[in-house]
């Protein structure tokens, strides 16, 4: 079949259009996939520095209440938040720069809040190298026994 230099051009129009639409596409797909990635493993980071800090409660006005009053440590529960933090984000290539973190120690709650960059692949080309990204999570101590629906 042979075709004719109209139906030539067509299909010259057409890729020309609909290639580099793919293109985009499977680009924005990639780099999707990249921050949600990154965004997931930020949130799960964030998740346990909040518990390992909600684990130190200040024993000392426990045993005083005779177990009572439960408050944390406040200088052990952002240690141990900065400690676990440490150790989770160590050696990490995945982010520019060693994401930043917040911590809030309050009595009976420990907050965490990174905030950090991820390099794009494919958006480089619209010139977007980087795009931030931010996870928070909390932790509370909890105390005694609960029954019903934890309420």
């Amino acid at each position: 079949m042979s075709w004719t230099s109209a139906e030539r051009a067509q299909a010259l129009i057409w890729l020309t259009v609909v290639v580099p639409l793919f293109i985009s596409m499977a680009g924005l797909a990639i780099d999707g996939a990249i921050l949600l990635a990154g965004r997931r493993e930020l949130q799960s980071v964030a998740d346990g520095a909040a518990r390992a800090g909600a684990t130190r409660v200040d024993l000392a006005r426990l045993r005083d209440s005779d177990g009572a009053d439960v408050e944390l440590d406040a200088a052990a529960a952002r240690g141990a938040t900065q400690s676990y933090l440490d150790s989770e984000l160590a050696g990490e290539v995945t982010w520019d720069a060693r994401p930043h973190a917040r911590i809030d120690v309050q009595s009976r709650r420990v907050r965490v809040t990174l905030q950090g960059t991820l390099r794009t692949a494919f958006l480089r080309i619209a010139n977007i190298n980087e795009v931030p990204v931010e996870a928070s999570a909390f932790a509370d101590v909890r105390f005694g026994i609960r029954t019903g629906s934890g309420s």
